[in-house]
């Protein structure tokens, strides 16, 4: 492969390192933010600012990839299960992230600062740990295509020389 095909693959390894790597612990943060009580709203938020950052540099991962099957001088092609089994699970990522995982977050900070400032009840604590529940099985479902997405990248089934 050529040097700008190794340049663009070392631009996919650091972003799928800083972006998802960023975001696979999340969940960690999340319990350390509920075991500090009213002072996890700090955890939560600080959390939060992050991923956002992160979400940025996990947009480029495909766009790197799609680069890289350009530049591998037809080694790699798009009808290869293996790539568009790996982006249509990207995507599939992106709905949750998008759909459950970050406004449950919003919700949650937003309810979370309510409780800590002494104004939220019985219902909004109910609300936290449902939105709580939500998350963890949002963020398992994420780590999970996470995982099958690795497998895919390193086995590459339907590729070259795929066994």
């Amino acid at each position: 492969m050529s040097g700008p095909y190794k340049f663009f693959l070392v631009l996919h390894i650091v972003a799928v390192i800083a972006g998802i790597g960023t975001t696979v612990l999340n969940g960690i943060y999340g319990a350390k933010a509920k075991a500090a009580g009213p002072n996890g709203g700090h955890i939560a938020k600080a959390n939060f600012e992050v991923t956002t950052i992160a979400e940025k540099i996990i947009y480029l991962v495909p766009i790197f990839g799609i680069i890289l099957v350009f530049l591998s001088d037809d080694a790699y092609q798009f009808d290869q299960f293996w790539i568009y089994g790996s982006l249509i699970l990207f995507v599939i990522a992106l709905g949750i992230a998008h759909g459950v995982m970050i406004p449950s977050t919003k919700r949650m900070l937003d309810v979370g600062a309510k409780l800590g400032s002494g104004q939220g009840g019985p219902a909004d604590g109910a609300e936290m740990e449902a939105l709580g529940k939500r998350l963890a099985m949002g963020g398992m479902t994420l780590n999970l295509l996470i995982v099958i997405i690795v497998v895919l990248m390193i086995w590459k089934p339907g590729g070259p020389g795929a066994t």
